[in-house]
């Protein structure tokens, strides 16, 4: 028989991973109308917004791909601050 440790969570580990998830499938589905913006611009003869759909695009990814990380640290840490308290009143 096997032990199986339960750690209390203020946030389960479950919801972290479905918002890593969901923000991979946004910054996705940015990547992909970005794309296909700055073909259209290029297709009309606009080239010089191109840059500024390319700067927007490289932000929308930093900033996804930082909540990312942030969601997969919370996953396996939990939230620090909060779940600390609870492992010291147990």
């Amino acid at each position: 028989m096997g032990y199986t440790q339960s750690r209390d969570r203020y946030v389960p580990a479950s919801t972290w991973s479905s918002l890593s998830w969901s923000t991979m499938r946004l910054v996705t589905a940015v990547t992909v109308l970005a794309l296909t913006a700055s073909m259209a611009l290029a297709s009309m003869g606009i080239p010089e917004d191109i840059m500024l759909v390319a700067l927007a695009t490289v932000a929308v990814l930093a900033v996804g791909l930082a909540l990312v990380r942030l969601f997969v640290f919370l996953e396996r840490n939990g939230v620090p601050l909060f779940e600390s308290d609870i492992a010291a009143t147990a």
